[in-house]
Order: C-alpha cells, then sequence, then structure tokens
C-alpha cells in the first residue's frame, strides 16, 4: 500500500472546498450550469474544483494519476488509468451537482485512491455541514477523528430506513423509509452515522460516486455487494450494475431481492 499524508490530503480537500466550491453555492449564474448529459449537470464550480485538485493531488503524491469525474465526461478513455500499477487519485469535485446548483446542502467532496484495483483511501467531505469521513483499507473509517462503527438495532424490514439513488415507489412500502437524496455521499453518510440502515444505487455504478463510500461502508464494518451474483465491489468499474450496501451479509441477502425484484442472474 502507498503511504500517504493523511492530514495533507484533508487539508487539499477542505482547501478546495473553502475557495472554489463554497464561494459559488447559492451564487452561480444561470450560465454558469450546463447539462453534459440528459438530466447529467455540471458547473463552473465542479470544473474549477477538479482543476485545483488535480493539480494539488498530483503534487502531494509524485508519480500518481488522476481520474476525475469531469474528465472522464470529455474522454472516457481516463478510465484506463485505473487498470494500470500507479496509484490513481480518483475525484468527484461535487457530489450532488443537482442540489448544489438548486440551493440544497446535500452535497460534497469525494476523494479516494486506488491501486491495483483496490481502493486503499477514501475521503467524504460533507462542505456545508465541515463534517470529514476518512477510511484506509485495513485501519477503520473516522467521522472527524471518531472511529465509526455500523450498529443496526433493527429487527424487521419494516423498521429500515433506506437510502436510493433511484426512484423505488413499489418498494418503498418495505421499510419505515426510503428516499433518494441526489448525493452518493450523503446516502453513504447518513449510513456509517447510523441515519440510514442500507444505500441502494442503480442504474450505474462509478469509480467517483462508489470507490471512496464503499470503501468507508467496509471499514466502518458494513457489507458492500453487487447484482444477484453478490459480486464485491470494484472501484475501476463504470457502468450498470445493482449495488447494495447493508448492515451485515445477512442484511444483504434479505434486501437485495426486495429492492431489486426483477434482477436475474447474468
Amino acid at each position: 500500500m502507498t503511504d500517504i499524508d493523511t492530514a495533507k490530503i484533508e487539508a487539499i480537500i477542505r482547501h478546495v472546498a473553502a475557495t472554489e466550491v463554497m464561494p459559488r453555492f447559492n451564487n452561480l449564474e444561470k450560465s454558469d450550469i450546463r447539462e453534459k448529459g440528459p438530466g447529467d449537470l455540471v458547473t463552473v464550480a465542479d470544473e474549477a474544483s477538479e482543476r485545483v485538485f488535480t493539480k494539488l493531488l498530483a503534487e502531494a503524491l509524485p508519480g500518481s494519476l488522476v481520474v476525475g469525474e469531469e474528465a472522464v465526461s470529455k474522454d472516457l478513455s481516463v478510465l484506463e488509468k485505473l487498470k494500470g500499477d500507479q496509484p490513481v487519485w480518483v475525484i468527484d469535485p461535487i457530489d450532488g451537482t443537482y442540489n448544489f446548483s438548486h440551493g440544497s446542502k446535500k452535497f460534497g467532496i469525494l476523494i479516494s485512491l486506488v491501486q491495483n484495483g483496490v481502493t486503499q483511501y477514501g475521503w467524504a467531505f460533507d462542505a456545508p455541514g465541515n463534517r470529514m469521513a476518512a477510511g484506509q483499507r485495513g485501519a477503520g473509517a473516522f467521522l472527524d477523528g471518531k472511529r465509526l462503527k455500523i450498529n443496526c438495532k433493527a429487527t424487521e424490514m419494516k423498521q429500515l430506513v433506506g437510502r436510493s439513488s433511484a426512484t423505488m415507489k413499489s418498494q418503498a412500502s418495505f421499510f419505515k423509509e426510503l428516499i433518494n437524496q441526489r448525493c452518493s455521499l450523503h446516502d453513504h453518510m447518513d449510513f456509517i452515522t447510523g441515519d440510514a440502515d442500507f444505500v441502494a444505487h442503480t442504474p450505474k455504478v462509478t469509480p467517483w460516486d462508489h470507490a471512496a463510500t464503499s470503501l468507508l461502508v467496509q471499514e466502518s464494518g458494513g457489507y458492500v455487494a453487487m447484482n444477484v451474483e453478490e459480486i464485491p465491489y470494484d472501484p475501476t468499474l463504470f457502468g450498470p450494475a445493482l449495488l447494495l450496501t447493508a448492515p451485515d451479509k445477512t442484511w444483504w441477502s434479505k434486501l437485495f431481492p426486495v429492492l431489486y425484484p426483477q434482477a436475474k442472474q447474468v
């Protein structure tokens, strides 16, 4: 595993949030927001944030590469960097861009370091709430310095609170709550802090949405897998998937067929 100065990385994240992201929150012109795909927004803040992160993170770890969400949106071949041996920074410069551009505080920054197809470090910074979650493979996950540990006390499905990345009206009746916040960071932050009991993300996985968050979940004691085959999450994947985060393997097995009833083995 590549050793890095985690305090330095956290300082970089806070710096970019303070200089590139938060000053533009609730301060965007219409011309500062555009669609890069149907319903998929990008703002000048996303682009400025990624530009600064690309420079500072590469400098923080000489020899490392960078895969940013906005760079990939312009050139899919950037994803090939994840298939090599060099450490790769994965950047979501603003996770929850729709919320950010519509005045909601459900957004933040996701950063991870992937090497040889494995997420080694992950950070999730809730910039409006000033909360920093950080994890290192094999060393645990922490929220503002306090170790995180999943402790789901529910005994029945109807007691569970869930988060999803898609509208699941027919499934919602099985649970106490199931809502779409339009933000992977806040979905998984709710999970690792005990405000949610599971997270269902479909129809696809991306390195920037799920590498950092999945590591934080795993290092907090949660269980993450994809599809009916229960495949371990892979941070190099970009494409269709049924991702489910649960308190443990038993709950995962109970939840998957309820949340994804049409899933078939491939």
